[in-house]
Order: structure tokens, then sequence, then C-alpha cells
């Protein structure tokens, strides 16, 4: 098939949650079909974001049969959020409209006849109906009106009117590309049973695909066979994520006030290593040297979780499926996790990974597997049998396949 895939963010590199599903689904797709793609990319910080992007420009390239890469300019973006939300429209399709995205996308589609467009996120939705073709599937991921909507009752004013304002009218939005896209996907069933229309529901369908460390998802099923290296004895506790992201930045700056010092009381050998990208200066300042460690970018993030005993994600608003969590679940390391992000799992409490709804309970989990060599082990085992019984990438990306294919229906459809 030709296939047209637009994304917000192109995963150069897939160095976040969204970015990773992005980066499974090209992989997959431009494998098997002639793929244009056109996306954003985020301006690299520093020299390691520099050349991580570089190396996954020039591999993306590779497999497409031709890709159009913007440069994301944040301050132009969001003056023209705010301005598009101040005239009563939203902020997300004004963040990611370009004049030279939608100049490129329109001039392909004058030349090629596309079997079937997939919009990667609601931000190039109206950018992919625009374009002629026998077949449209919009991939929300998760519904970001949710979390404008969810992180309204926190802030403070004037954001609580911005969050509140952008969660109603892309909310309204969302059920219109809804509508109008041939098929809608999003990557849990929490997700979907937001969606009480009935007619929009039958339009939806959830496909999970998957966590692994290696993102070629060819290769999935032969390296989840491989046995993960065992916990180390060292007692260090890993937090995976784009260190920029509000959530991440509240979870991180939570677990440092109110979760850390009580497990280096009970565990003063114990360390913390913050992992990931772009970390603010609120984040930097978390790092005191001795035993907390922000890393900043890494190469890969494998080495790291195969040092850690614990792995951590206090996140207390959470939308969608934290892929990062899967991965560390991947590699056999425990997962002490809040209520919000296992629901977006759906993995066994207590088994599979444990969740706890404060800080002490969460200090407490994370003290337990430090101490308990057996128990971490078992959650770990366990973990990584959920993630490769419920998470195997191929299955799911199948079913997109599928899909994309006018007039198909991926199965097990929700």
């Amino acid at each position: 098939m030709k296939l047209l895939v637009l994304t917000h963010r192109l995963p150069c590199p897939p160095d976040r949650g969204a970015k990773l599903r992005a980066a499974a689904e090209l992989r997959w797709l431009t494998r098997r079909h002639d793929v244009w793609c056109a996306g954003f990319i985020d301006p690299p910080r520093n020299r390691p974001e520099q050349a991580a992007t570089a190396a996954s420009l020039a591999d993306l390239r590779s497999r497409c049969r031709e890709l159009e890469a913007v440069p994301l300019s944040p301050t132009l973006a969001g003056v023209r959020a705010a301005a598009n939300l101040l005239v009563g429209g939203t902020a997300t399709e004004a963040y990611f409209a370009s004049s030279r995205l939608r100049g490129r996308v329109l001039g392909w589609a004058q030349r090629i006849e596309f079997d079937a467009v997939l919009a990667f996120s609601s931000g190039v939705a109206p950018l992919a109906l625009e374009v002629p073709a026998r077949w449209r599937v919009l991939d929300f991921v998760d519904l970001d009106s949710r979390k404008w909507a969810e992180s309204a009752p926190q802030a403070s004013w004037p954001m609580k009117w911005v969050y509140r304002e952008e969660g109603e009218r892309l909310g309204r939005r969302e059920r219109e590309w809804m509508s109008a896209f041939d098929a809608c996907v999003v990557c849990n069933q929490r997700e979907a049973d937001l969606i009480t229309d009935a007619s929009l529901r039958a339009k939806l369908q959830v496909i999970e695909t998957g966590a692994s460390l290696e993102i070629d998802a060819s290769a999935t099923d032969r390296s989840e066979e491989m046995e993960p290296p065992p916990l180390p004895a060292r007692p260090v506790v890993g937090f995976l994520g784009a260190m920029d992201y509000p959530p991440n930045i509240e979870g991180a700056c939570w677990f440092a006030e109110s979760i850390w010092p009580v497990i280096r009381r009970c565990r003063p050998d114990a360390e913390w290593w913050i992992v990931g990208r772009s970390p603010t200066q609120t984040v930097r300042d978390l790092d005191d040297g001795r035993s907390i460690r922000v890393t900043g970018t890494v190469p890969a993030v494998e080495p790291y979780l195969h040092k850690t005993r614990v792995n951590v994600a206090p996140l207390r608003l959470a939308r969608g499926v934290q892929t990062k969590v899967l991965t560390a679940m991947a590699t056999g390391r425990p997962c002490v996790v809040t209520p919000c992000v296992a629901e977006g799992i759906g993995a066994e409490a207590g088994r599979e990974l444990i969740v706890a709804d404060d800080a002490d309970r969460f200090a407490g989990a994370v003290v337990e597997l430090l101490e308990n060599r057996g128990q971490a082990e078992a959650v770990g085992r366990a973990g990584r049998e959920f993630v490769r019984r419920r998470h195997q990438p191929s299955r799911g990306l199948t079913r997109l396949e599928r899909l994309l294919t006018p007039g198909g229906i991926a199965e097990g459809a929700s």
C-alpha cells in the first residue's frame, strides 16, 4: 500500500511514551509498505540530543519514500496556541499548524494516490482530513482533552481557565474527528471507556502496540525470549521519562520531597537515578551529588535499567499507557507506581507490579523491594511475563496494519 503517516512529533529520537509508539508503528509499516511521512521535530537542547535526533532522522529517512521534518519552535507555537484559544479555537490545533508541513503534504497528494492516511495524535487530524485518500485512520493514543481537563483543578489562575477551556473545546473536536475518520484508535480500554456515544464507539479500536527495548518490532518476539540481566545488589531506584513533561516533573518533586527521605532513613545507601531527556532546572536541582542523580539525555536506557533494583513511576496525573513502565517491566525490573499509572497498564497489583496511593505506602513498597530480593525477583518475573503476554508489539501492530487497509477492521476491536 501507499501510506501517508502524519505525526505531531516525529519519533526522533524515540525517547518517550508516544514517540516509542510512533517509532514502533513506523518501523512496522515501512518494512511492509511504501510510506511517506511528515511531522514536527523538537529542537535539540544539547549535543547528545542533537546526535540522537540526527541519527534517528537518518534512519527514518532511509526507511520512508519521502520524509518531511519541520522544526517546531515552542515559542512561536505557544504564541499561536494562545492566540487561537483567545478567539474561541483550540490551542492544540494552532500549536501544530504549519504552512510548510501542509504545503509539502498536499504537494505529495497531488502526485501520489494514497491508499490510506494514518494521523498520529489529534494535533495532525485537521491536516489528515485535507488529504484525498481512500481510507483515514486517527491514532489518538490517548485523549488529550482529558489531560487538559484533569490538570485544571490543580492549576492556579489563569492556567486554570486555559486548561479547562482547552479540555472542553478539544473534547468537542475529538468527537468531530471520530465522526470524520473511517476508524480511530486508542491505546487502552480506559481511554475507550471515555467515549459513550454508540456511533463513535463503533469506529473506535483499542490497539496496544506494546513495549520493547528493541524498537524494531519484527525482532521483538526473538528478543523477548532472552532472559534479562539479574537484579543488581546495589540499591538503585530508577525513574524513566521525559523530564520536561509536567506530570513527570511534578512526580519527581513529590518523590524527592515526600518519599525519598523516608527511603533514605531506612536505606542510607540507596541511590535514585532520574533518567530522561531535557530535565528542567527544577529537576536538575534535585541532583544533590550524593544519593540523587539526574542523567539528562542518555544514548540508551537499557544500561541504566540493568543497574536498577526497583523502577518507580510516582505520577499523580497520567493518561494512556506509561510505556516507560512497560519497558522497565519487560526487563524484569519490579515497578512501584501510583494508581493512575496502574490503571492505564492493566497489570495485577501486588503480583505483576506494586501500587501505592500515598507517600508512606510508596516508600514502604520501595524499601521492601530493596531489602527482599526474593519478592523483587518474583514481581519482576511476573511483570515481564505480563508484558510478554499482553503487550507483545507484533500483535497490536498487525491489527493496526489490518485496520489501515481500506475498509479494514482490526480483529479483536473494542
